[in-house]
């Protein structure tokens, strides 16, 4: 499964005034189901937690949070239409939540909607109450380095590492953005500075070796390429890497 660096994972809210220790038995099981959902989104595995979060719904198909872990659980299965029902549900429902408006931005990263992506994740940087406003500055830079804005990405996400210097995928992807610009040794000081605070970062890794090979440091990106194949052996970067290796040796 492709990891998706800019959901964030569904808040553990109240799931609606009738969810106490006195309410109705058929709240207490809709928030049962809602709390094993979100264990199961935290442990990568979306079919269960589809399951679990189909049933909340069934019991309060009104209640936001519970319409947000559907429509994350029907990305991460990369079921995108229904994904984007269920957001927009949930914005309904909670309008202007912040971190809604970043998941679905997400969602339109997956989609290659670029301008949605960018408006959602715009919201949600600038709601003052979001507590992770570098994250939806990544997803708004990341789109807008899918569109080849590069300049307008490289002020994005710097604004992101101002708010947080070590948060490691803004590096990440303001190094693509200066691989994209020919500007090659800084595309390889971000990357390295991503695993300074992230030494296992798969993508980082990756991205690292494509930058050294561009630099013609062929043995350093060989390095880099064996560090992905190790860290993550199963994973889409691991096969990627192993045939980097086969084309440099």
């Amino acid at each position: 499964m492709k990891t998706n660096y800019f959901i964030l994972a569904v808040l553990v809210l109240a799931l609606s005034a009738g969810c106490t220790t006195t309410g109705p038995k058929p709240d207490k099981i809709a928030e049962s189901h809602y709390m094993l959902g979100l264990s199961h989104l935290q442990s990568s595995n979306p079919t269960l937690a589809l399951k679990e979060f189909l049933q909340a719904a069934e019991i309060q198909p009104n209640n936001a949070d519970t319409q947000a872990g559907l429509a994350q659980a029907y990305q991460l299965k990369k079921a995108f239409p229904e994904a984007e029902t269920h957001y927009l549900k949930a914005l309904k429902l909670s309008p202007d939540d912040p971190y809604i408006y970043n998941n679905l931005g997400a969602l339109y990263l997956d989609m290659s909607r670029w301008d949605d992506a960018i408006r959602c994740f715009t919201k949600a940087a600038d709601n003052l109450i979001f507590t992770k406003p570098e994250v939806a500055l990544t997803g708004q830079g990341t789109a807008l380095y899918q569109k080849g804005n590069y300049l307008e990405a490289v002020t994005v996400l710097n604004k992101a590492l101002r708010i947080q210097p070590h948060y490691a995928m803004a590096r990440v992807r303001l190094g693509e953005v200066y691989y994209a610009l020919d500007k090659t040794e800084e595309a390889i000081g971000e990357f390295q500075t991503a695993l300074e605070d992230v030494p296992n970062f798969v993508l980082a890794h990756y991205k690292l070796a494509l930058a050294l090979q561009k630099a013609d440091r062929k043995d350093e990106a060989i390095a880099e390429l064996n560090e992905v194949v190790r860290i993550a052996p199963n994973s889409d970067l691991a096969q990627m890497a192993r045939e980097h290796l086969d084309l440099l040796k």
